[in-house]
Order: C-alpha cells, then structure tokens, then sequence
C-alpha cells in the first residue's frame, strides 16, 4: 500500500502535542514513546488515531488526547469478544504455514510528486505468552517503528478486534481447520499499527529520525 508522507509541519506539531502530554503526565508519556519519532508519528498523524484538528479548542484537545491514551495503553492478553473494539496486543510474530519468514516491510520514496511511503505485508500469526494465536490481517497496516519485520521479532500490534475463519488450523481443534480465531484488523480510517519491540543493543535497531 503506497500512501503520501504527510508535510513535516503536521508531524512537528503532532509531536509537540506528545511533549505537552508528556510534560504534564509522564506516564501517558511512556506509552507514547514508540511514536516519539518522525517516521513513526507519520503512521499514525491523520487517521483517526491521531486526527488533525480543522480548529483549535477545548473540546478537540480532549478527543485528541483521548486518541493518544488509547495509543499508550498497556498491552492486553486476548482479543475482546466485541468486534470493532480498539485493542493491542503483545506478542511474537510467525508466519502462516507457507509464508514467507519476512513478513513486512517499509520504504520511504521521493519522486517528482513527493515523499512516499510504501507498505507491503503479509498476514500473520501472533502468539501471546500463553501461546494464545490470533491472526493479523496485513490489508491496510502500517510498520510505524522500523523498516521490516521478521518471523521471531516481538511486537505490539494496535488494531480493532474481530473474528477471522481457521483456514489454516490456528484455534489447533481436532478437525484442524474450520471455525474462526480471534483477529486484528484496519478498517478505513484506523489503519492496522504494528510496533517492533527494539532490542537497543543492536545498532541496525537504534531510532532514525
């Protein structure tokens, strides 16, 4: 999925909404650092996880720092039964039996129309630390925080809650295949978040900005 790189002026002012956040409770802030650069705040900037306000006031504030709370929640274990609910998870990345073991990359291009960036991903398992399974639908998503994704890598994904059919034997029933396994999805304004867990004692991991 290709989609335009928002004008650096939005992303200087969605981040200095995070600093007055941050500044005025620094636990919201901790959970808002994963977007604390200017790549990962143009994921999210413009969609209705972070909306851009049309006019400056009171009541927009809160809607936007209520956006921003549910950004900085803490990871849930399972997938609510209500679908359409925001929720993340945690969990370690697999493939689908036949998938390929790189599940997902980013790139940013320039051409004569402007910034670019491009999104290519493939559906995905994630299991918890109980070994709970849960099917990511790649259609729509977004890498905010790194420029690929691997089968082993931990992340926490951010998306809206679903069922999806078995068709590859997730739920591990005794006929295999059939039934449906908990999900997470995008629909058309809040894009599917994904979140590399950064190991910071690897250099090709360290922050770019």
């Amino acid at each position: 999925m290709k989609r335009p790189f928002p004008p650096r002026w939005i992303v200087d002012w969605a981040r200095g909404l995070l600093r007055e956040i941050v500044a005025s409770d620094p636990e919201l802030g901790k959970g808002l650092a994963r977007f604390g650069t200017w790549q990962s705040l143009a994921a999210v900037v413009g969609t209705d996880w972070l909306p851009l306000p049309r006019r400056a006031s009171p009541g927009v504030a809160r809607v936007v720092r209520q956006r921003l709370r549910a950004l900085a929640a803490q990871p849930r274990d399972a997938v609510p039964p209500d679908a359409g609910q925001p929720v993340q998870l945690r969990g370690t990345c697999a493939p689908l039996p036949g998938g390929a073991p790189q599940l997902w990359s980013t790139t940013i291009v320039e051409d004569g129309d402007g910034m670019w960036v491009a999104d290519e991903g493939q559906d995905f398992v994630l299991r918890g630390a109980g070994g709970e399974a849960t099917l990511v639908l790649a259609r729509g998503g977004r890498l905010v925080n790194a420029p690929r994704l691997d089968a082993g890598d931990e992340v926490i994904v951010f998306g809206l809650a679903d069922r999806a059919p078995d068709r590859v034997g997730l739920a591990g029933t005794p006929g295999g295949r059939g039934g449906f396994v908990p999900a997470l999805r995008s629909d058309s304004s809040r894009p599917l978040l994904l979140c590399l867990i950064r190991r910071y004692d690897q250099r090709e991991d360290a922050p770019q900005d």
